[in-house]
């Protein structure tokens, strides 16, 4: 099997819809109930591709907009307005960089790091010469930033070529991450640290080399544990169960 050496401009229309539980110190009432985020937006790649399925790519998120429950009145979300984003994006085994452009002076609870972390999914690698059946891994560290704090992400995937013929490639992506750091300020020191575990079926068309679907579920278990000066250490367990879908517009 061997894949085109450019992938067209391809636009997908992808949705996001996050579960969110927070437990622990101070976390009452309504704070306490599942809360839901919702994104989605239009998400646009055009990409170079190296024999081995590496890959550099430009590309847009347009009307990415976000829906959440948090802070909302009970049976209500809260929409944003819509953002359009322009990204970059160099992929290969050992290294993944997805950036907005022009680059954020500070990318930290930025609706634009939504978008990208909307459109990163959509980039992966398939090497030239892989046979159905065969397997094949990549590993990546990113940076990324929530609550104020700055995230280290070690992210590990294994990837299967479930299914081969001329008019379509499914690939099943078992995925992994750790994530760690540490913020805040003399006032109010924050650590962070957390596993995630997903899944993703791939379907891809083998004569353009672009995803047509993805469809994905992952869980986030994130635990922070904040300082104050004077007061007993507070910690609090966020689980995150996230559902994906991308598919390609026509």
């Amino acid at each position: 099997m061997v894949l085109p050496a450019r992938i067209p401009l391809t636009t997908w229309r992808v949705q996001s819809v996050a579960r969110v539980k927070v437990t622990g110190g101070g976390v009452t009432g309504a704070a306490a109930e599942e809360q839901r985020v919702e994104s989605g937006g239009l998400v646009s790649w055009a990409a170079e591709r190296q024999p081995w399925g590496a890959l550099r790519a430009a590309g847009q998120v347009d009307s990415f907009t976000v829906r959440t429950s948090f802070d909302a009145q009970r049976g209500t979300m809260l929409p944003t307005a819509p953002v359009r984003v322009l990204l970059e994006a160099t992929l290969d085994s050992v290294f993944t960089r997805v950036a907005v452009r022009p680059p954020l002076a500070n990318e930290c609870d930025r609706p634009e790091a939504g978008a990208l972390s909307l459109a990163r999914d959509l980039l992966m690698r398939v090497p030239n010469g892989i046979a159905s059946g065969e397997r094949w891994k990549d590993s990546s560290v990113t940076l990324i930033c929530r609550s104020g704090v700055p995230l280290t992400v070690y992210t590990t995937v294994n990837s299967t070529l479930e299914t081969m013929d001329a008019d379509r490639l499914v690939v099943r992506r078992e995925i992994a991450s750790r994530l760690e750091g540490k913020g805040g300020s003399a006032f109010r020191a924050l650590e962070l640290a957390g596993t995630a575990q997903g899944s993703q079926r791939v379907e891809i068309a083998p004569q353009r080399g672009t995803v047509e679907r993805l469809e994905g579920s992952s869980t986030l278990t994130l635990t922070a544990i904040e300082r104050l000066p004077g007061s007993p250490a507070r910690t609090q367990q966020i689980v995150q169960r996230t559902e994906l879908t991308a598919v390609r517009t026509r």
